[in-house]
This record gives C-alpha cells, structure tokens and sequence, in this order.
C-alpha cells in the first residue's frame, strides 16, 4: 500500500519580502564600495529603500547601479531586471562583484526604469510612492554600455518575486 499527499503554500509578497531582496542588491553595492570607494553608505542606504518601496508596489522593471564614464557603463556596473511573479529560480546568495575592473574617470551612478504597473496607477498613487522614496529621479535616456553585453550571473528571490542579475562584460 502507497499513500501519497500534496501541500499547498501560498505566501503574500510584503515590505518584508521587498526588504529581503533589496538587501542582497545592498550588499553587492557595499561590495563595490569595498572594491571601487563608492556608492557611500548613505547611497547604499537610500538606493535599498527605494528598491524595497519599487518592489513593494510592483512598479520597477529593472535598475541599473555602477560606473559611468563619458555617459556609459562601464564593466563594473550590475543591472536588476525584476523577475515575474511565480517564477521558479534559485534564489542566490549575493556578491561575486569583480575587482580591479577601470573606472578611471567614472563615477557611480544609478539608472531605473518602471514596469506597465506603474502607468496604470493613478497620479495620486504614484504620488504616494514616490513620497515613501528617500530621493527623487530625474529622468533621461537609458545609458548604453561603454563596451561589451550583460551576463546573466544571479537571481535574489522572496515571497514568490525577484530580480535578476546582470553583470556587465568587456567584448574581446
């Protein structure tokens, strides 16, 4: 005689869960600062409180953070694309940020772009979900890559939601 069961488990994404993995995306910038000097901790600070109120909302598509020089990324510059939610990957420990890369001349930046969600919120709601950020985005045109393509390399995961990790690589 065989028995057999099955379980369900449902878990609601949260601030909670949105902390979770703006954490991981913390360390890796307190990686570069170890590494490069930069973002200070204030800017690891604020960028992990903007990342976890996106994630809360389901708002971000992806956000870049790193080095540019002459308006491009530079290799050492990592890109988050948020994962949809229910999709099945590991969920990765942070790090594995490349040392001694060039950003002689470079300066540590951030860019972001939001996800349809955010286009259908109503102005009062964007409104508040920009009032819960610890500091206002400009806007622009996305930076291109001084030389090279991204690399697919992490997953950071909670509560049935993540981000995908990029890292950018030199050609030849």
């Amino acid at each position: 005689m065989s028995m057999s069961y099955t379980t369900n488990e449902s878990e609601t994404f949260s601030i909670i869960h949105a902390r979770r993995i703006a954490s991981r995306v913390a360390t890796d910038l307190l990686r570069f600062q170890s590494f490069y000097g930069f973002p200070s901790d204030k800017s690891i600070d604020d960028y992990e409180e903007e990342l976890a109120v996106l994630l809360n909302h389901d708002v971000l598509a992806w956000v870049v953070y790193g080095f540019q020089r002459d308006g491009k990324w530079t290799e050492a510059t990592v890109r988050y694309t948020a994962l949809p939610g229910g999709t099945l990957v590991a969920n990765d420990d942070p790090g594995k940020i490349r040392p001694n890369l060039d950003i002689a001349g470079a300066h540590f930046t951030s860019f972001l772009d939001y996800n349809a969600n955010w286009s259908n919120k109503s102005q009062a709601e964007r409104a508040a979900i920009a009032a819960q950020r610890p500091f206002t985005r400009g806007t622009g045109s996305e930076p291109p890559l001084e030389n090279g393509y991204w690399v697919n390399d992490l997953n950071y995961t909670a509560g049935g939601r993540g981000l995908g990790r990029a890292t950018a690589r030199r050609f030849g």
